[in-house]
């Protein structure tokens, strides 16, 4: 009797090449476009999802840190670190005493009046796990904190021929 070993594609991380954008709302929909090119070739659901995910984050950084002062910026990156775990990443610009955090002190009526903060109630909903960790941990200088949502995947259902490394354009 002969075991027949498992066959699978062999896996190895993917990164896409970072991108930074004006700390400005007006580009969030130029967000929304690189998401859907960056990837192509994943599920309808998944890009939806990370649209959405990633245009509420940017909107945080943008609205409640220094990337939406003149000059400021948000850096987004995207990691496929499983087969089956792909990771979204935006990088603030700093200078906040404020961490990101889902209110806890709302009742349903208060939720279903408010008319923000649902960002991360929304992440919570639609990503596996989220967090987020400063850029440079320093007791004195903020340089930005780093909020990362992983999303499951259907292992068979991510593009094949990923490189390690995407670039973009």
């Amino acid at each position: 009797m002969s075991a027949t070993p498992e066959t699978s594609r062999p896996f190895h991380s993917t990164r896409w090449e970072p991108r930074i954008y004006p700390g400005s709302l007006s580009q969030a929909s130029r967000l929304r476009r690189d998401i859907q090119r960056d990837l192509a070739g994943f599920p309808d659901d998944t890009v939806d999802t990370l649209q959405l995910c990633c245009s509420e984050l940017f909107a945080n950084a943008v609205n409640y840190t220094a990337s939406g002062e003149p000059g400021g910026e948000v850096v987004r990156c995207l990691n496929l670190l499983r087969p089956d775990l792909l990771r979204l990443e935006i990088t603030d610009g700093g200078w906040t005493d404020r961490r990101p955090a889902v209110p806890g002190d709302r009742s349903d009526h208060d939720w279903a009046e408010a008319e923000g903060q649902r960002g991360l109630l929304l992440l919570s909903a639609c990503a596996t796990a989220w967090g987020y960790f400063q850029v440079l941990p320093h007791s004195t200088l903020n340089l930005g904190l780093r909020v990362w949502a992983d999303f499951s995947l259907d292992p068979d259902r991510v593009p094949p021929g990923l490189g390690s490394y995407v670039f973009t354009s």
